[in-house]
């Protein structure tokens, strides 16, 4: 399974690219277990993936910056208008900080927020500059 390996605060943080399990929206939105929830922004559904990430920035609003990150990277857009819409302020910061931490990561999402851009929303979204994902981390 690929793990996708990450510092955050100085230390390690390893999670799996993609999980397969049977949990359910609702599942998750009872959810309040930091771990359970990071592996479900894991999960091989979108929407369970959004539902998980917005639980996490709001209970674990520190400890949810690697994962909203890797969301980001990926292609469903209407993830990522979920986490622009609800981030606060200080969480856009400690994305600074991570990037700090994570500087060829940082460059692999850049490059895949860059490529999914191009490859589904290009029609959309006819410069990149326009890009949600795009548009997110360059403010």
């Amino acid at each position: 399974m690929e793990q996708i390996e990450v510092l955050w605060q100085g230390k390690v943080n390893k999670f799996p690219y993609r999980i397969y399990t049977s949990a359910t929206k609702n599942d998750v939105e009872t959810m309040k277990d930091f771990e359970k929830l990071n592996l479900m922004t894991r999960h091989h559904d979108g929407y369970i993936r959004e539902v998980a990430i917005v639980k996490l920035m709001k209970l674990f609003p520190s400890a949810s910056i690697p994962y909203l990150v890797q969301l980001l990277g990926e292609y469903v857009m209407e993830i990522h208008l979920t986490i622009i819409g609800q981030i606060i302020p200080q969480q856009k910061l400690w994305i600074n900080d991570f990037f700090t931490e994570n500087l060829s990561y940082e460059r692999t999402i850049r490059n895949r927020i860059v490529s999914y851009w191009n490859c589904y929303y290009r029609f959309d979204y006819i410069k990149l500059k326009n890009y949600p994902a795009f548009q997110f981390l360059c403010d």
